[in-house]
C-alpha cells in the first residue's frame, strides 16, 4: 500500500522518483503503527521524510498529531506536504493546525486597546481590527509589516495570566477556541513543540486542562530540539515585564469594578505593589546576565521578593469581595496574582536544595526575568509524552552522533531497546559540498583573530559572488565582522544585512531579492532556512559551535554527569555541536540542485582529539584547507556551461 502510495506522487508532483531512503522510512513508520512500537528515525536532508511518515499514517487510518518545531515548519506541512500526501492516498482527512494563543488575534483586548486609542488609531490597530473583522482565522501572521517584537502584540493577543476562556463575551467568535475546536474534529492535527509541552504542562496542574485530543500516532519532527522545549515548558520562569502587565491590566481595570467602594482600596494596594514590583526586580538587574540564583544571590533577592508575595496576596485578597469573586474579569485577576504567587515561591523559596531544577537571571531588551529548568527532562518525558498509548515517531536529520543514538535516547528518555533507525542523504555531498577549514585562521580567542576572521569572510564573498551567511557565535564576533566588513563589501557593490536590522523573514527575503549580499547572523538563526538553489553558496562558522561553559543549564548538566563518573566534555558539549554543524550543511544543501562551501573557521577541528568525531558527524563531502580550492570549486559552477 505504501510503495503504490509514493508511486502515486509521480502522478500528483510530475516527475516525481521515490527515494531508496524514503522507502525504507515509509516501510518502518507502517511497521511501527502496525505493532504499536515506538521509532526514532535520523532520516538525512532530502530524504523526504515528512511523505515517509504522512503516508503510512493515512494508509492507517488513524488519529494524528505531528509537532513541528516552527511555526514555519507548521505553515510548510500544512500547505505543501499534507495536500500532496491526501492526493497521492487517494482519502480525504479533516486537517487543522493549531497554534498558541499568542498568536491569535483577541477580540476582548483588542476592543479595550481600540477604546484607548479611539482619538488617533496608529496605523498598525487599524489594519488588526480589519483583520478581526474579517479573517475567519485572526491569525497574527495575516498582519504583515508589524515586527515580531512590536510592542503592539501584547495588547491585542492573551496569555495565560489574561485569556477569561469560556467566560469571554467573545466566546462564540474567539480565534483560539475557534482554532480549538477545529483541532479536536480533525484527523491530522499539526502543532509545534511550544504548544505540545505547553498542553503537558496544563495537564501537569490539571488532569482535564489539556487541549489537545487523544491520537493514535504522535510524530515528533524536528526532533533533537524537543528536549530543550521541554525545559523550557516545565520550568518556572517570573519576569519584570509579566508582573508589570499584570498590575497595569488591573489598573485599567479599575472603572469596571462591580464594586465602586473598592476602587480606592484596590489603587492603594496597586500604588503599593507597583514599587515592590520595582525593588525586586532592581535586585534583579544588579545581578550579571546568566547569574545563577543561589547562595547569596538568592539571600540578596529574598527580601524583596517576599514584600512584592505579600503585596500580591492582598490584591488576592480583594479579589474574594463577593462581587469580583463572581466577575469573570476580576475571576481571572485572582488566579494570575495566585500563579505569580506560586512562581515567587518555587523560584526563590525552593522546599529543598536538590530540587532538579537550576535557577539563574537572564536580561532581555527591557526586561529581566528569573528563570528555573530541570536540569534533566528525561523523566518528566516519560511521565507525559512516553506515557501516552499512543505510537511515537521521532524524527529529524540530525539525531545520530559519529552513528550513535545514545544522546538522543538519554535526552529524550527513550529506552535503549527502543527501535532506531539511520538513512543516509540521496545528495551527492562530495560534487555539491566543499568543507574548508582554513590554513592561516587562528585559534579562538587569539590576539589577531578578528581580523583574520573580516578577511577570510570578505575572500569566500568576493570569490562566491554575495550568496554568503556568516553565522557567529556571539553578537560581539557579529558586530565587528559588521564594522569591518561594511567598507569592504561597499566598493563592490555587494548589500550587508544583519540579524537585528529587521524581522528574520524580512532579512532572509531581502538577502535573495538584493544578490550579491553577505549576511550576519547568530548560530540559532539558521534554523529552518530554505533558500533556493544557487542563492545561498557559502555558509561560514566562525568557530565550532559548542554550547556556552556559563550556560546555567549546560553547568547543572555538567555537574549531573560528573556526579555519574561521566564526561560531560564527551557526552554534552560534542553532541551539542555535532547537531548544530549537521544543521548547518543542511540549511546548504537542501536538493540535487543546491551546492556550496561550508566554511568552518576554527582549525581546533583538525587539532584536537575531538574534532574526528565531529568530522564523521558531518556528511562526506571533499575537504580542504586551501582557499585555491574554494575559488576553483565555486568558479567552476558559477562559469556558464
Amino acid at each position: 500500500m505504501i510503495a503504490a502510495d509514493l508511486a502515486a506522487l509521480d502522478q500528483v508532483l510530475g516527475n516525481f522518483e521515490a527515494r531508496p531512503s524514503q522507502v525504507t522510512m515509509a516501510a518502518a513508520v507502517a511497521n511501527a503503527i502496525a505493532t504499536e512500537t515506538d521509532l526514532l528515525v535520523e532520516a538525512g536532508t532530502g530524504t523526504g521524510k515528512t511523505l515517509a511518515y504522512l503516508l503510512p499514517i493515512l494508509a492507517s487510518g488513524k488519529r494524528a498529531l505531528i509537532a513541528t518545531a516552527t511555526r514555519h515548519l507548521q505553515t510548510q506541512i500544512l500547505a505543501n506536504d499534507i495536500p500532496v500526501a491526501l492526493a497521492a492516498a487517494g482519502v480525504t482527512r479533516e486537517v487543522a493546525v493549531l497554534k498558541g494563543r499568542s498568536n491569535y488575534l483577541c477580540k476582548l483586548r483588542l476592543q479595550r486597546r481600540l477604546d484607548l486609542s479611539r482619538y488617533s488609531l496608529p496605523m498598525a490597530l487599524v489594519a488588526a481590527e480589519s483583520v478581526a473583522r474579517h479573517s475567519q482565522v485572526g491569525d497574527r501572521s495575516e498582519l504583515v509589516g508589524i515586527a515580531e517584537d512590536d510592542p503592539l502584540w501584547p495588547e491585542i493577543t492573551s496569555t495565560a495570566d489574561n485569556c477569561l476562556g469560556q467566560e469571554c463575551p467573545h466566546q462564540d467568535t474567539c480565534f483560539v477556541l475557534q482554532a480549538r475546536r477545529r483541532a479536536l474534529a480533525a484527523d491530522l492535527i499539526v502543532v509545534n513543540h511550544h504548544l505540545l509541552f505547553a498542553d503537558y504542562a496544563v495537564r501537569e496542574r490539571w488532569e482535564q486542562g489539556g487541549i489537545l485530543p487523544e491520537v493514535g500516532v504522535v510524530v515528533i519532527d524536528e526532533a533533537h530540539g524537543l528536549a530543550e522545549t521541554a525545559s523550557a515548558f516545565f520550568g518556572t520562569s517570573l519576569s519584570e515585564k509579566r508582573v508589570g502587565n499584570l498590575l497595569t491590566d488591573l489598573r485599567v481595570a479599575l472603572p469596571n469594578l462591580p464594586d465602586a467602594l473598592l476602587r480606592e482600596p484596590m489603587q492603594a494596594l496597586l500604588n503599593r505593589a507597583d514599587p515592590a514590583a520595582l525593588r525586586l526586580f532592581a535586585a534583579v538587574r544588579l545581578q550579571p546576565n546568566g547569574q545563577a540564583v543561589r547562595g547569596r544571590v538568592l539571600e540578596s533577592l529574598a527580601a524583596p521578593a517576599v514584600e512584592l508575595a505579600a503585596r500580591l496576596e492582598e490584591l488576592a485578597e480583594v479579589m474574594q469581595e463577593p462581587l469580583l469573586a463572581t466577575d469573570p474579569l476580576f475571576h481571572k485577576f485572582d488566579e494570575s496574582l495566585f500563579a505569580a504567587q506560586q512562581d515567587i515561591e518555587k523560584l526563590l523559596f525552593p522546599p529543598r536544595v536538590d530540587d532538579g531544577l537550576v535557577r539563574w537571571i537572564e536580561h532581555r531588551r527591557n526586561d529581566a526575568i528569573l528563570i528555573a529548568r530541570p536540569v534533566d527532562v528525561a523523566p518528566i518525558l516519560q511521565r507525559t509524552l512516553l506515557a501516552e498509548k499512543t505510537v511515537r515517531i521521532f524524527t529529524s536529520a540530525t539525531l545520530a552522533v559519529a552513528g550513535s543514538f545514545r544522546h538522543a535516547r538519554e535526552k529524550l528518555g527513550l529506552p535503549a531497546d527502543v527501535t532506531t533507525l539511520s538513512l543516509p542523504s540521496p545528495f551527492d555531498f562530495p560534487r555539491q559540498a566543499l568543507l574548508y577549514v582554513p590554513e592561516a585562521i587562528p585559534d579562538p580567542y587569539a590576539p589577531d583573530r578578528d581580523e583574520r576572521v573580516a578577511q577570510t569572510i570578505l575572500e569566500l564573498a568576493l570569490a562566491a559572488g554575495g550568496g554568503t551567511m556568516a553565522l557567529f557565535s556571539s553578537r560581539r564576533a557579529l558586530n565587528d565582522a559588521h564594522a569591518r566588513l561594511r567598507p569592504e563589501l561597499l566598493p563592490y557593490g555587494m548589500e550587508l544585512l544583519a540579524q537585528g536590522e529587521g524581522p528574520r523573514e524580512v532579512l532572509l527575503d531581502r538577502f535573495v531579492a538584493s544578490q550579491p549580499a553577505v549576511l550576519l547572523a547568530t548560530m540559532g538563526f539558521w534554523q529552518g532556512v530554505d533558500l533556493p538553489a544557487d542563492t545561498l553558496r557559502v555558509v561560514v562558522v566562525d568557530k565550532i559551535p559548542f554550547p556556552p561553559p556559563d550556560d546555567p543549564l549546560l553547568v547543572a548538566r555538567t555537574e549531573q554527569l560528573r556526579a555519574q563518573g561521566r564526561d560531560a566534555f564527551d557526552d554534552l558539549s560534542i553532541p551539542l555541536a555535532a547537531t548544530a554543524l549537521r544543521q548547518g550543511f543542511g540549511r546548504l544543501i537542501r536538493s540535487q540542485r543546491h551546492w556550496g562551501v561550508v566554511a568552518l573557521l576554527d582549525p581546533r577541528l583538525l587539532k584536537r582529539r575531538y574534532g574526528q568525531t565531529l568530522l564523521d558527524s558531518l556528511p562526506p563531502a571533499k575537504r580542504t584547507r586551501k582557499f585555491s580550492d574554494v575559488r576553483d570549486f565555486l568558479t567552476d559552477r558559477l562559469t556558464p556551461a
